[in-house]
Protein backbone atom coordinates (compact mmCIF):
# COMPACT_ATOMS: atom_id res chain seq x y z
CA UNK A 1 0.00 0.00 0.00
CA UNK A 2 3.05 2.65 1.15
CA UNK A 3 4.23 1.39 -2.33
CA UNK A 4 1.32 2.28 -4.28
CA UNK A 5 0.46 5.53 -2.44
CA UNK A 6 4.16 6.54 -3.18
CA UNK A 7 3.53 5.91 -6.87
CA UNK A 8 0.22 7.92 -6.98
CA UNK A 9 1.70 10.66 -5.09
CA UNK A 10 4.33 11.03 -7.43
CA UNK A 11 2.20 10.53 -10.55
CA UNK A 12 -0.07 13.45 -9.11
CA UNK A 13 2.91 15.65 -8.23
CA UNK A 14 4.67 15.03 -12.11
CA UNK A 15 8.04 14.55 -10.55
CA UNK A 16 10.13 12.89 -12.47
CA UNK A 17 10.99 12.42 -16.02
CA UNK A 18 9.36 9.08 -18.10
CA UNK A 19 11.55 7.53 -20.73
CA UNK A 20 10.92 7.81 -24.22
CA UNK A 21 10.70 3.91 -24.61
CA UNK A 22 7.73 4.09 -22.20
CA UNK A 23 6.22 7.03 -23.71
CA UNK A 24 6.52 5.47 -27.21
CA UNK A 25 4.48 2.45 -26.04
CA UNK A 26 1.95 4.37 -24.95
CA UNK A 27 1.47 6.91 -27.53
CA UNK A 28 2.26 5.48 -30.68
CA UNK A 29 -0.71 4.18 -32.07
CA UNK A 30 -1.68 6.13 -35.77
CA UNK A 31 2.10 7.23 -35.28
CA UNK A 32 5.34 6.50 -36.66
CA UNK A 33 9.17 7.51 -36.51
CA UNK A 34 11.15 9.54 -38.82
CA UNK A 35 15.27 9.90 -37.57
CA UNK A 36 16.06 13.30 -38.46
CA UNK A 37 19.75 15.30 -37.28
CA UNK A 38 19.76 12.27 -34.21
CA UNK A 39 16.67 12.82 -33.04
CA UNK A 40 13.15 10.27 -33.65
CA UNK A 41 10.56 13.11 -34.32
CA UNK A 42 7.13 10.95 -34.12
CA UNK A 43 4.61 11.33 -37.19
CA UNK A 44 0.78 11.42 -37.36
CA UNK A 45 0.15 11.36 -40.96
CA UNK A 46 -3.11 10.67 -43.15
CA UNK A 47 -4.31 10.82 -46.62
CA UNK A 48 -2.68 11.47 -50.13
CA UNK A 49 -2.42 14.55 -52.23
CA UNK A 50 -0.86 17.84 -51.92
CA UNK A 51 0.69 18.26 -48.73
CA UNK A 52 0.00 20.06 -45.56
CA UNK A 53 2.66 19.75 -42.85
CA UNK A 54 0.76 20.73 -39.14
CA UNK A 55 2.78 22.60 -36.00
CA UNK A 56 1.46 22.53 -32.63
CA UNK A 57 2.07 24.72 -29.93
CA UNK A 58 3.15 25.14 -26.49
CA UNK A 59 3.13 21.95 -24.66
CA UNK A 60 1.21 20.14 -26.82
CA UNK A 61 1.38 17.28 -29.82
CA UNK A 62 0.92 15.34 -33.07
CA UNK A 63 -2.23 14.52 -31.53
CA UNK A 64 -4.09 17.89 -31.59
CA UNK A 65 -4.53 17.78 -35.11
CA UNK A 66 -6.23 14.75 -34.67
CA UNK A 67 -9.38 16.26 -36.02
CA UNK A 68 -8.02 17.77 -38.79
CA UNK A 69 -6.10 14.54 -40.33
CA UNK A 70 -9.79 12.87 -40.28
CA UNK A 71 -11.60 15.88 -41.65
CA UNK A 72 -8.86 16.61 -44.60
CA UNK A 73 -7.47 13.14 -45.17
CA UNK A 74 -9.51 12.71 -48.38
CA UNK A 75 -8.11 15.83 -50.27
CA UNK A 76 -4.95 16.30 -48.58
CA UNK A 77 -2.00 14.22 -47.60
CA UNK A 78 -1.84 15.41 -44.06
CA UNK A 79 1.09 15.73 -41.68
CA UNK A 80 1.39 16.42 -37.84
CA UNK A 81 4.73 16.58 -35.86
CA UNK A 82 5.42 16.70 -32.58
CA UNK A 83 7.72 19.50 -32.82
CA UNK A 84 10.99 19.93 -30.48
CA UNK A 85 11.28 20.12 -27.81
CA UNK A 86 7.73 18.76 -27.07
CA UNK A 87 6.00 15.47 -26.85
CA UNK A 88 8.11 12.17 -27.82
CA UNK A 89 10.72 14.30 -29.81
CA UNK A 90 11.73 16.30 -27.09
CA UNK A 91 14.82 18.42 -27.52
CA UNK A 92 17.30 18.35 -30.15
CA UNK A 93 20.43 16.85 -28.99
CA UNK A 94 22.88 18.70 -30.30
CA UNK A 95 23.11 22.95 -28.39
CA UNK A 96 19.94 24.75 -27.09
CA UNK A 97 16.79 23.81 -28.69
CA UNK A 98 15.44 28.06 -30.03
CA UNK A 99 13.06 28.50 -32.23
CA UNK A 100 15.72 29.51 -34.68
CA UNK A 101 17.38 26.33 -34.75
CA UNK A 102 13.52 24.51 -34.51
CA UNK A 103 12.83 26.26 -37.93
CA UNK A 104 15.56 25.00 -39.55
CA UNK A 105 15.00 21.59 -38.17
CA UNK A 106 11.78 21.66 -39.47
CA UNK A 107 12.77 22.33 -42.87
CA UNK A 108 15.08 19.28 -42.53
CA UNK A 109 12.28 17.46 -41.11
CA UNK A 110 10.15 18.30 -44.55
CA UNK A 111 13.06 17.37 -47.14
CA UNK A 112 13.21 13.69 -45.62
CA UNK A 113 9.86 13.85 -45.14
CA UNK A 114 9.86 14.54 -49.54
CA UNK A 115 8.48 17.49 -49.58
CA UNK A 116 9.65 20.86 -51.87
CA UNK A 117 6.03 22.63 -51.80
CA UNK A 118 3.46 22.36 -49.49
CA UNK A 119 0.54 24.39 -47.39
CA UNK A 120 1.82 25.18 -43.46
CA UNK A 121 -0.57 25.68 -40.62
CA UNK A 122 0.26 26.18 -36.82
CA UNK A 123 -1.37 26.88 -33.90
CA UNK A 124 0.41 29.22 -31.00
CA UNK A 125 3.76 28.61 -30.89
CA UNK A 126 3.55 26.66 -33.83
CA UNK A 127 1.94 29.63 -35.53
CA UNK A 128 5.23 31.38 -34.67
CA UNK A 129 7.32 28.93 -36.15
CA UNK A 130 5.28 28.63 -38.96
CA UNK A 131 5.40 32.47 -40.29
CA UNK A 132 9.42 32.63 -39.44
CA UNK A 133 9.48 29.02 -42.18
CA UNK A 134 7.88 31.09 -44.47
CA UNK A 135 9.90 34.31 -43.81
CA UNK A 136 13.06 31.55 -44.30
CA UNK A 137 11.79 29.43 -47.08
CA UNK A 138 9.46 31.50 -48.71
CA UNK A 139 9.16 29.11 -51.82
CA UNK A 140 8.37 26.06 -50.12
CA UNK A 141 5.09 26.95 -48.76
CA UNK A 142 1.94 27.07 -51.38
CA UNK A 143 -0.19 28.74 -48.27
CA UNK A 144 -0.17 29.41 -44.75
CA UNK A 145 -2.50 29.19 -42.11
CA UNK A 146 -2.16 31.07 -38.72
CA UNK A 147 -4.20 29.80 -35.67
CA UNK A 148 -4.01 31.94 -32.60
CA UNK A 149 -0.61 32.44 -33.24
CA UNK A 150 2.11 34.20 -31.26
CA UNK A 151 4.09 37.32 -32.60
CA UNK A 152 3.28 40.32 -30.65
CA UNK A 153 3.96 41.39 -27.51
CA UNK A 154 1.14 40.30 -24.46
CA UNK A 155 1.41 39.52 -20.95
CA UNK A 156 3.05 36.08 -20.79
CA UNK A 157 0.41 33.23 -19.95
CA UNK A 158 1.18 31.22 -16.94
CA UNK A 159 2.20 28.27 -17.77
CA UNK A 160 4.83 29.35 -20.13
CA UNK A 161 6.02 32.40 -17.11
CA UNK A 162 6.67 29.23 -14.94
CA UNK A 163 8.73 27.12 -17.32
CA UNK A 164 10.63 29.87 -18.60
CA UNK A 165 11.24 32.17 -15.75
CA UNK A 166 14.64 31.92 -14.14
CA UNK A 167 14.63 30.36 -10.34
CA UNK A 168 11.10 29.14 -10.87
CA UNK A 169 11.83 26.98 -14.10
CA UNK A 170 14.41 25.32 -11.82
CA UNK A 171 11.94 24.04 -9.82
CA UNK A 172 9.61 23.50 -12.71
CA UNK A 173 12.27 20.97 -14.77
CA UNK A 174 11.61 18.36 -11.51
CA UNK A 175 7.55 18.70 -11.13
CA UNK A 176 4.62 19.45 -12.80
CA UNK A 177 1.55 18.68 -10.47
CA UNK A 178 -1.80 17.35 -12.53
CA UNK A 179 -3.94 20.24 -11.10
CA UNK A 180 -1.79 22.52 -12.31
CA UNK A 181 -1.98 20.85 -16.09
CA UNK A 182 -5.72 20.77 -15.88
CA UNK A 183 -6.02 23.92 -15.11
CA UNK A 184 -3.77 24.68 -18.39
CA UNK A 185 -5.83 22.63 -20.67
CA UNK A 186 -9.00 23.74 -19.56
CA UNK A 187 -7.60 27.49 -19.90
CA UNK A 188 -7.19 26.42 -23.81
CA UNK A 189 -10.80 25.72 -24.40
CA UNK A 190 -13.66 27.95 -25.06
CA UNK A 191 -16.27 25.16 -23.77
CA UNK A 192 -14.54 22.80 -21.02
CA UNK A 193 -16.80 19.74 -22.26
CA UNK A 194 -15.47 19.44 -25.70
CA UNK A 195 -12.03 18.19 -24.03
CA UNK A 196 -11.76 14.53 -24.81
CA UNK A 197 -11.10 11.67 -22.75
CA UNK A 198 -7.51 10.49 -22.34
CA UNK A 199 -6.38 14.78 -23.44
CA UNK A 200 -5.26 15.79 -19.92
CA UNK A 201 -3.20 12.45 -19.19
CA UNK A 202 -1.81 12.66 -22.71
CA UNK A 203 -0.21 16.21 -21.59
CA UNK A 204 0.34 15.27 -18.50
CA UNK A 205 2.66 12.36 -19.76
CA UNK A 206 4.22 14.07 -22.65
CA UNK A 207 5.27 17.37 -20.72
CA UNK A 208 7.72 14.32 -18.25
CA UNK A 209 9.17 13.29 -21.79
CA UNK A 210 13.01 12.70 -19.90
CA UNK A 211 15.22 16.37 -21.00
CA UNK A 212 11.59 18.32 -22.44
CA UNK A 213 11.02 20.66 -19.16
CA UNK A 214 14.57 21.44 -18.81
CA UNK A 215 14.81 22.33 -22.41
CA UNK A 216 11.25 24.63 -23.10
CA UNK A 217 13.24 27.55 -21.72
CA UNK A 218 15.39 28.13 -24.27
CA UNK A 219 13.00 27.79 -26.35
CA UNK A 220 10.31 30.34 -25.08
CA UNK A 221 13.12 32.51 -24.09
CA UNK A 222 13.94 32.77 -27.68
CA UNK A 223 10.77 34.17 -28.68
CA UNK A 224 11.11 37.72 -30.58
CA UNK A 225 7.67 39.65 -30.83
CA UNK A 226 6.47 42.12 -32.61
CA UNK A 227 9.33 41.32 -35.56
CA UNK A 228 8.89 43.98 -38.53
CA UNK A 229 9.40 40.92 -40.88
CA UNK A 230 5.76 39.58 -40.92
CA UNK A 231 5.04 42.41 -43.23
CA UNK A 232 7.40 40.98 -45.55
CA UNK A 233 5.18 37.61 -45.64
CA UNK A 234 4.17 37.38 -49.16
CA UNK A 235 2.46 33.76 -48.88
CA UNK A 236 -1.51 33.65 -49.34
CA UNK A 237 -2.65 33.38 -45.49
CA UNK A 238 -5.65 32.18 -43.23
CA UNK A 239 -5.71 33.47 -40.18
CA UNK A 240 -8.24 31.74 -37.75
CA UNK A 241 -8.63 32.92 -34.20
CA UNK A 242 -10.97 31.57 -31.18
CA UNK A 243 -12.68 34.86 -29.56
CA UNK A 244 -12.57 32.64 -26.22
CA UNK A 245 -8.72 32.71 -26.39
CA UNK A 246 -7.31 34.00 -23.14
CA UNK A 247 -3.54 32.49 -23.69
CA UNK A 248 -3.39 35.12 -26.78
CA UNK A 249 -5.50 38.34 -27.17
CA UNK A 250 -8.01 37.93 -29.80
CA UNK A 251 -6.80 41.51 -31.07
CA UNK A 252 -3.46 39.71 -31.93
CA UNK A 253 -5.99 38.39 -35.07
CA UNK A 254 -6.05 41.60 -36.61
CA UNK A 255 -2.44 42.69 -36.15
CA UNK A 256 -1.46 39.54 -38.63
CA UNK A 257 -4.32 40.35 -41.08
CA UNK A 258 -2.87 44.10 -41.02
CA UNK A 259 0.65 43.01 -41.17
CA UNK A 260 0.65 40.18 -44.02
CA UNK A 261 -1.08 41.42 -47.22
CA UNK A 262 -3.75 40.00 -48.75
CA UNK A 263 -4.47 37.95 -45.58
CA UNK A 264 -7.62 36.42 -44.26
CA UNK A 265 -9.02 36.38 -40.76
CA UNK A 266 -11.85 33.55 -39.24
CA UNK A 267 -12.84 34.36 -36.05
CA UNK A 268 -14.92 32.14 -33.59
CA UNK A 269 -17.06 33.38 -31.05
CA UNK A 270 -17.40 30.42 -29.36
CA UNK A 271 -13.64 28.77 -29.17
CA UNK A 272 -10.80 28.80 -27.09
CA UNK A 273 -6.40 29.19 -28.03
CA UNK A 274 -6.93 25.81 -29.80
CA UNK A 275 -9.60 25.82 -32.10
CA UNK A 276 -8.55 23.01 -34.03
CA UNK A 277 -8.91 20.64 -31.46
CA UNK A 278 -11.88 21.95 -29.76
CA UNK A 279 -14.23 22.17 -33.08
CA UNK A 280 -12.07 19.88 -35.86
CA UNK A 281 -15.06 19.86 -38.05
CA UNK A 282 -15.70 23.29 -38.60
CA UNK A 283 -12.20 24.98 -38.47
CA UNK A 284 -11.03 22.07 -40.58
CA UNK A 285 -13.87 22.97 -43.59
CA UNK A 286 -13.02 26.49 -43.46
CA UNK A 287 -9.47 25.66 -43.81
CA UNK A 288 -10.18 23.54 -46.72
CA UNK A 289 -12.26 26.32 -48.38
CA UNK A 290 -9.15 28.16 -48.13
CA UNK A 291 -6.89 25.68 -49.31
CA UNK A 292 -9.04 24.36 -52.48
CA UNK A 293 -9.93 27.83 -53.67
Amino acid sequence: MVLAAYKQAKHFLGIGDIAVSKLKARYSDDAYYLHVQGVDVRIKESGQGEPLLLLHGFSASADTWDGWREQLSDQFRVIAIDVPPFAITGPLPHGKTTPNTVVHFINAVAEKLGLTRFNLAGNSLGGYLSWNYTLHYPTKVKKMILIDSAGYSMPTPLPVLLMRGRGIRHFTQYVAPLPFIIQSVRSVYGDTSRIPQGTIRRYHDLLRREGTRAAIADMMRGIFNDSPDIKLIRTPTLIMWGAKDTWIPPKHGYHFQRDIAHSKLITYDDLGHIPMEEDPKRTAADARHFLTR
